[in-house]
């Protein structure tokens, strides 16, 4: 929250500090009530009883009082019941609280509240509580940015000799390169991560199913393509299950070596290659920003491809004519 007069905003928990204060002491009011009703509040005439003795030992069991003769017997005083005021007191401090930290039963306790459940006012609750872990997220993400635009920013002034690093791949392969402060030209931090932080795998699974119904990741024949079989299946969580569909990885991450090898040489056909993998593969590199190719890489792979279109229609023409 914005604070005039102030650099820093104030913050959830310095709001909820106070609330949390007047609840404590609540609480401790309450306390000691309870208290008193279970210890008792004891009413002696004075000089009937060994007060001193009573302050000390109190009412154990089996103890003997010994009582003055003539005088009153001692008695408990009537404390009552907790007063109504303190328990609405505390509701109502809760409620408070669980208004200004924008935490509902929902995510605190994992259960509806008896006053909404319908499926609309549960989805809605859902939402509320996304949005808010959204906001915080959203800044994390932007200070994890902003601390790997100045690690770049060091690597690319004192990184004088090579150094080597990890670097996975879209595919999540590891692998270890070597760089020095010329081969970083920008600083620029992009995240390769959804941005829902709350979006389940289940949640994942049952869009992926919805679209598969809906047919949308089919082609114009109405069939799923060996890449999309392959995307699909990792999203299911069976990505190597029982190495279905481990040819097609091959073909891909064989493609996506290529797309860097192209930049410095030429790169023939091989017999093994599944021409649709490759082409497909070949022309999101021609097409996207993650390779920088000079004209003569660029014509190389545009001539590959070719090569690729060219056998395709060959075999294709030859399971035709047979």
């Amino acid at each position: 929250m914005i604070c005039p007069g102030s650099f820093f905003g104030t913050s959830i928990v310095e709001r909820m500090i106070p609330i949390q204060r007047a609840f404590n002491a609540v609480k401790n009011r309450k306390h000691e009530y309870l208290n008193r009703m279970t210890m008792g509040v004891l009413a002696v005439e004075d000089g009937s009883v060994d007060v001193e003795n009573l302050e000390e030992d109190g009412l154990s069991p089996g103890k003997v009082l010994i009582v003055r003769q003539g005088g009153r017997m001692p008695q408990m005083l009537e404390i009552g019941s907790v007063p109504v005021e303190l328990i609405r007191e505390e509701e109502r401090l809760l409620d408070e609280f669980t208004r200004i930290s924008g935490v509902s039963d929902l995510m605190k306790y994992s259960q509806v509240p008896s006053t909404n459940a319908s499926g609309k006012a549960i989805s809605l609750l859902m939402e509320q509580d996304e949005s808010r872990l959204k906001t915080t997220a959203t800044e994390i993400r932007s200070a994890i940015k902003e601390v790997a635009k100045q690690i770049l920013r060091l690597y690319k002034q004192f990184a004088v000799h090579a150094r080597m690093k990890r670097v996975a791949g879209a595919n999540g392969e590891v692998e270890l390169k070597y760089f020095d402060k010329n081969d970083i030209s920008s600083d620029d931090v992009v995240y390769d991560v959804s941005g829902d932080v709350l979006e389940s795998a289940a949640s994942r699974k049952n869009m992926v199913i919805e679209l598969l119904n809906l047919g949308l990741l089919s082609d114009e024949d109405g069939k799923i393509s060996p890449s999309n079989k392959s995307k699909v299946l990792e999203m299911l969580g069976f990505g190597n299950w029982e190495s279905a569909r481990e040819l097609d990885e091959l073909n891909k991450n064989r493609a996506k070596e290529e797309n860097a090898l192209v930049a410095t040489q030429e790169i023939a056909p091989e017999e093994v290659d599944d021409d649709g993998i490759h082409i497909a593969e070949h022309s999101k590199a021609l097409l996207g920003k993650e390779f920088e190719y000079s004209p003569e890489a660029k014509q190389r792979l545009i001539a590959h491809v070719r090569l690729h279109k060219r056998r395709q229609a060959l075999l294709k023409g030859i399971e035709q004519g047979a």
